[in-house]
């Protein structure tokens, strides 16, 4: 009895054990669910890609991660270099087909823009962020993205990008936009509605404004040792910026500057220089910030250091960046930058040095014309004066060009309370001591003899 016992014992055992090795050998089944017979897993996993495009904005370098959740939501993050210097950090929902292919539906973007590839690199804020989802969403996001389940990897149909499985995390969607917004917060709030001024004056000749991200730096300096005329320089850079807050290091991005201006330092505030040259700055510039002030460092030409004088207060900082792009933008700047007269090293003087006020040239003119034995300009007079102005000067091609001048008289040859029926008429003296005439403005080769006349005597 025992004996037979022990022996069906021993074939029970025997008999769990060939089950276990038959279960152990059988081919494992996977979820078709997740894989959709695919030989990919793809949720809950890791994607990882490189498109290398030419380098171009168009055609930038883009670096893909992508997770698939479990859920059916995903996370793309897309780095744009060589080109474009952004990120494009996506969330949405897929599906997965029976062949293995995604098809993504993106509900939410994060974009941003650097202003540089090392800055993006090292992790410097961006100098823009925006989140675009719904209605706002572009033409490029909002509509159905396929990928192909090439078995092995994915393949993207938009930049034919290899999207490869990975273990490296891609980032949380939201975790990474508070991350980066506080960055940016931290960075151009320090900056943003502040101006830093040099000399101490109240229309300091070097200055530079902040808005956001952006820039307008009017920049003048005289070397101290030089006592020539023209040693002073002016000129305008605009562009955007970023703040390395770990080696106090903002870097200017320039992208709009004026060419460079040289003359008595003055008188360059005033818009009149003596000789012009070439822009001043490369493509960056780069400035030191510390205890409230702004150094250049590393840079071709020379500046006088900037100093915010209310940090803590931006609404008593000054310049205003609004103020300064509608004053001293490049467009502005070079427009109303105008020769000094070439007699401002000789005889004669320059225009101010002949008429100081606009007053004096009124009187002038006025004067002129009515000394002359001319019955038709027996009424004239002024009716408005103004300096600073440009006017709309007709060239004997028949062409119009806009002209600085230095000051510019508004004026009626009719009898005086009956202008109305006078067709108002400029006249314009530039700071080459040139004047222009008439309705449809001309150049007046008698009244400018008659200024060189007087300003010679």
């Amino acid at each position: 009895m025992r004996r037979k016992r022990n022996l069906l014992i021993f074939f029970s055992i025997l008999f769990l054990l060939i089950l276990a090795g038959c279960s152990s050998s059988k081919p494992i089944i996977k979820d078709s669910s997740n894989n959709s017979n695919g030989d990919l897993i793809i949720k809950g996993h890791n994607f990882k890609g490189i498109h290398h495009g030419k380098g171009t904005a168009a055609d930038p370098d883009y670096k893909y991660s992508m997770f698939f959740g479990k859920d059916g939501n995903f996370v793309q993050d897309i780095i744009s270099s060589k080109g474009f210097a952004g990120r494009f950090t996506e969330k949405g929902t897929y599906t997965i087909d029976k062949s293995g292919d995604i098809t993504m539906n993106i509900d939410s973007v994060t974009e941003e823009r650097f202003n540089s590839d090392s800055d993006l690199q090292d992790g410097i804020a961006p100098i823009s962020i925006a989140q675009r989802q719904g209605n706002t969403l572009n033409a490029a996001e909002d509509h159905p993205i396929k990928i192909e389940n090439k078995k092995t990897y994915l393949l993207g149909t938009v930049n034919k990008v290899k999207l490869y499985s990975t273990d490296k995390k891609t980032v949380k969607y939201n975790k990474h936009y508070q991350s980066e917004k506080r960055k940016y917060d931290d960075v151009y709030n320090k900056f943003s509605d502040h101006g830093f001024t040099s000399n101490g004056m109240d229309t300091p000749m070097n200055a530079i404004a902040f808005k956001n991200s952006k820039f307008i730096w009017r920049y003048g300096y005289q070397d101290a040792k030089s006592t020539s005329k023209d040693s002073a320089v002016m000129a305008v850079f605009q562009g955007t910026y970023s703040y390395n807050s770990n080696n106090k290091i903002m870097t200017l991005k320039v992208v709009n500057q004026s060419n460079s201006y040289y003359g008595d330092l003055m008188k360059l505030g005033g818009f009149e220089y003596q000789k012009s040259g070439s822009p001043l700055a490369g493509n960056t510039i780069k400035l030191r910030y510390r205890n409230n002030t702004l150094a250049l460092i590393g840079n071709a030409f020379d500046s006088w250091d900037m100093e915010d004088n209310y940090p803590n207060d931006a609404t008593q900082s000054q310049p205003k960046y609004d103020d300064y792009i509608s004053s001293y933008s490049v467009a502005a700047f070079d427009s109303q930058m105008h020769k000094g007269s070439s007699t401002d090293n000789g005889s004669g003087g320059s225009v101010k040095d002949v008429f100081p006020t606009k007053e004096d040239f009124a009187d002038w003119v006025t004067d002129y014309y009515q000394s002359q034995d001319d019955e038709y300009y027996e009424n004239f007079h002024v009716l408005e004066s103004g300096d600073g102005a440009t006017l709309p000067v007709t060239d004997d091609n028949g062409n119009k060009k806009a002209l600085p001048m230095v000051y510019r008289l508004y004026y009626s040859i009719a009898e005086e309370g009956n202008e109305m029926s006078d067709t108002g008429k400029n006249i314009g003296i530039s700071s080459d001591g040139k004047l222009y005439n008439g309705h449809d403005i001309v150049f007046d080769p008698d009244l400018t003899q008659a200024y060189q006349d007087y300003a010679n005597n």
